[in-house]
């Protein structure tokens, strides 16, 4: 089983709810990528998704945007890829996530892309606008090197497409918690808890991660009364790199998550 799988798997037996951090590789807004990723494994982010830049983040609000403008600027998604090497050198035992679109798969090579992320370090990649033969194609890509491909389940989500995404995920479900683009929102709407419930029924296993929109501890305790497993959040803590405040931003995101796993 992938490190990642493992590390996650015995979390949500342990009754652990966890914290997915993204993290926009190559944005020279965010400081020494070493140092700020210490940071946020210190202040208590248990899986880094690592954003590879791209120029049309169609899924993506202004925050998220932005930071790909400026790292843009700095180097492609290539050379962001092969930036992962220095990560896993410095942090060994970090689960290391690759979140990209499928444009840049597309644009490496598939089979490629895949062996760079193997050779970079990652424990898997996840690719949400991709469609469903280019999701297969990605899962058994990965699947060749060891790495592993979790899976995004949107908004609007019937019962077929919950089974396949909860069957073939590995390692976790990123659960679509906003009807649109990343970037912060006010509340979290009804529907997510009953994708949750869907996605449940059709396997016991595998962790449900809400994202989107994700930014503050009564979110949090929302979606862990709705079921969810941890949540996944970026562009607001972004924006509380931007501030100067990240460490106890993001320090209170992993206390509200800690508060709600002993509720």
């Amino acid at each position: 089983m992938n490190h990642m799988q493992e590390t996650l798997l015995r979390c949500r037996q342990d009754g652990k709810k966890i914290l997915v951090g993204y993290f926009p590789l190559a944005d020279p807004a965010m400081g020494d990528p070493v140092a700020r990723v210490g940071e946020y494994l210190e202040s208590g982010v248990d899986v880094l998704e690592l954003g590879l830049p791209y120029e049309k983040p169609a899924l993506d609000g202004a925050v998220v945007r932005d930071s790909m403008k400026r790292a843009l600027g700095v180097m492609g998604a290539e050379a962001a890829l092969k930036s992962i090497g220095s990560l896993r050198q410095a942090f060994p035992n970090a689960c290391l996530q690759i979140m990209t679109y499928h444009e840049i798969i597309e644009g490496i090579g598939l089979d490629r892309f895949c062996r760079m992320a193997k050779e970079a370090g990652a424990d898997g990649a996840m690719s949400p606008n991709a469609s469903d033969k280019q999701t297969e194609e990605l899962g058994l890509a990965l699947e060749e090197q060891g790495l592993i491909m979790p899976r995004f389940a949107p908004f609007h989500l019937d019962r077929s497409t919950a089974a396949d995404i909860a069957h073939s995920a590995k390692g976790y479900v990123f659960v679509q918690a906003q009807d649109g683009k990343t970037g912060v929102q006010t509340g979290i709407p009804g529907k997510v808890g009953e994708n949750i419930s869907l996605l449940r029924s059709c396997s016991e296993d595998i962790p449900l991660y809400a994202g989107f929109g994700i930014s503050c501890p009564e979110q949090i305790r929302t979606l862990i009364d709705m079921g969810a497993d941890g949540v996944i959040v970026g562009s607001s803590i972004i924006s509380a790199v931007l501030e100067g405040k990240s460490k106890i931003y993001i320090s209170s995101l992993r206390a509200a998550l800690d508060n709600q796993a002993r509720y």
